[in-house]
């Protein structure tokens, strides 16, 4: 067994996934075995008789996240700037980087130095009244009521761009492009592009479409709906209305997503995840 004190790291699982917690709680030992200094979160650390401390800041080199894309977002909420080696227990788990039957190969890869960190801009959300709040993944404002229509004035770098009347906007990061802002007709941004999207909601107007901006830009949105309040949604969770008049500013975040890689395997993670029911090259 080697003699000296490795990489420092914390695991975190998803709370729903019983795979999840008996993953965790074999590779917690497999770490220790390999002299890692191994710490685990409130949630792990009731299922593991000898487990170190919970670690309570922000030291650690590495986090493991065992679920899926939902539970590494939570990881973010509360471990900023700390690079995420995702092990998928979910369906997609998108931003994932292993299976669990590569957690073994994973660890020699972190021993040998053969992997590189991802950096991702995350945005910030701030208004007049409440403190900024960093988001990994994307912020919605929508109706505060399901079915109901909004009326959304954005502006781009304090240029007026266009009036939306529909469900709403999501304004997503490069890292959020694979999720609801696919859905909603968005484009994919790869990693190597540092840029925001804009994407609206079942616009009423077919020429309102979906924009992609510089990570430098400052984007406002405010609601012209004088009867109808809107809801900012942040990553997924309801943070606050925005009443008539009122506006966010949506811009970059001082704090950053980090994902632990090792390889280049964008294309090939869209390949095999997202475009799972796509035929094969086909030949003429």
């Amino acid at each position: 067994m080697p003699s000296t004190i490795k990489e420092s790291c914390i695991l975190i699982r998803s709370s729903s996934n019983k795979d999840a917690k008996r993953l965790a709680i074999d590779a917690y030992h497999k770490l220790k075995e390999r002299n890692f200094n191994v710490f685990l979160d409130f949630l792990l650390s009731k299922d593991v008789d000898d487990a170190d401390k919970v670690c309570l800041d922000d030291t650690v080199d590495f986090i493991f996240v065992f679920g899926g894309d939902g539970t590494i977002l939570k990881t973010f909420a509360n471990w900023k700037n700390v690079p995420i080696l995702g092990v998928n227990c979910g369906r997609v788990g998108f931003l994932t980087e292993i299976t669990p039957d590569e957690f073994e190969s994973a660890i020699e890869k972190l021993e040998k130095k053969e992997y590189f960190i991802e950096t991702n801009s995350a945005l910030a959300v701030s208004t007049k009244t409440y403190p900024t709040i960093s988001a990994a993944n994307d912020v919605i404002v929508t109706s505060d009521k399901i079915g109901q229509m909004i009326l959304l004035r954005i502006e781009v770098n304090d240029k007026f761009l266009y009036t939306l009347h529909g469900d709403g906007l999501i304004i997503a990061s490069c890292v959020g492009s694979s999720a609801y802002s696919l859905s909603a007709g968005g484009s994919l941004i790869m990693p190597q592009v540092d840029a925001f999207t804009l994407v609206p909601i079942c616009p009423f107007s077919k020429r309102v479409i979906p924009i992609v901006v510089p990570s430098t830009a400052k984007i406002i949105v405010k609601n012209l709906s004088k009867y109808r309040a809107g809801k900012v949604v942040i990553d997924g969770q309801s943070y606050y209305s925005l009443g008539y008049k009122e506006s966010i500013k949506v811009d970059k975040s001082n704090e950053s997503i980090g994902f632990v890689r090792f390889s280049e395997n964008y294309v090939s993670r869209v390949r095999e995840k997202l475009l799972r029911f796509n035929p094969d090259d086909i030949d003429e």
